[in-house]
């Protein structure tokens, strides 16, 4: 299984939607984007593509997009839990805080706000901000029973 990473795409006022259109979608299974969408047409967009997406909303999303989308969500995948948040919940993003409003216990924290790409391992949690989109960042993860990796990429 292979996993897109986006966070904040802020499109179309930080960058253009033809970054976006510029990836090829069909590679990946499923689509982790923690928020700032900014775009009620971009959010369109990557619903339309091929992997299924998971997304929370952010807060610079707009209120329709704030009330269609959850604030976070959590997602089973080959025995891994993985947890999704934007990171404004915490002020300036701090993944040890954002993950005390899961109940559960999460393999995974993928989060974002910052626009700054990170990865880490804490306890037992592995801490994964992909970057922001709008400045060119993102992230995958390719997994199965057995392999786990996690690509911190620039376009």
């Amino acid at each position: 299984m292979k996993i897109l990473l986006l966070s904040d795409l802020h499109i179309p006022t930080r960058c253009d939607i033809d970054r976006l259109k510029a990836i090829n979608f069909d590679v990946y299974d499923q689509i982790f984007l923690t928020g700032d969408i900014t775009s009620v047409d971009v959010l369109d967009f990557l619903d339309n593509q091929r992997p299924i997406l998971q997304v929370v909303h952010g807060n610079m999303d707009d209120l329709y997009i704030k009330n269609k989308l959850p604030q976070k969500v959590v997602i089973e995948l080959y025995g891994k839990t993985f947890g999704l948040i934007h990171g404004h919940q915490t002020g300036v993003a701090i993944p040890e805080k954002l993950i005390k409003y899961f109940n559960e216990k999460l393999d995974v924290l993928v989060f974002g706000h910052t626009h700054f790409q990170e990865k880490y391992h804490k306890s037992s949690t592995i801490f994964i901000n992909p970057g922001a989109f709008c400045e060119g960042y993102h992230g995958e993860i390719e997994m199965d029973e057995i392999n786990f990796r996690i690509s911190l990429l620039h376009l």
